[in-house]
């Protein structure tokens, strides 16, 4: 599949604040049935997180979280992880 200029909305929410949302091109998280990669157009599913890392691309650039355990939502574009806590990881 070409993937090519599509996008995924990401938002990674805990219960204080959103803790990121932008565009990326494609993730990875930790789900307690394993890792998980998504790409644009994934099928819609809700997946349980473990403690762990959140990966994503965007523009060529790469970034990742270190999160509790919570939820993942795919939706059509968009990607939305609820966990308790996440903190940018370096």
């Amino acid at each position: 599949m070409n993937f090519s200029g599509k996008k995924i909305n990401l938002e990674v929410v805990t219960p204080a604040r959103v803790i990121f949302a932008g565009a990326v091109d494609s993730l990875t998280a930790d789900a307690e049935k394993g890792n998980m990669g998504i790409f644009p157009q994934h099928a819609p599913l809700l997946a349980l997180l473990k403690p762990g890392f959140v990966k994503y691309s965007a523009e060529g650039v790469a970034g990742s979280f270190k999160t509790s355990d919570g939820f993942l939502e795919i939706s059509r574009d968009k990607v939305r992880i609820i966990v308790e806590s996440a903190e940018a990881s370096k």
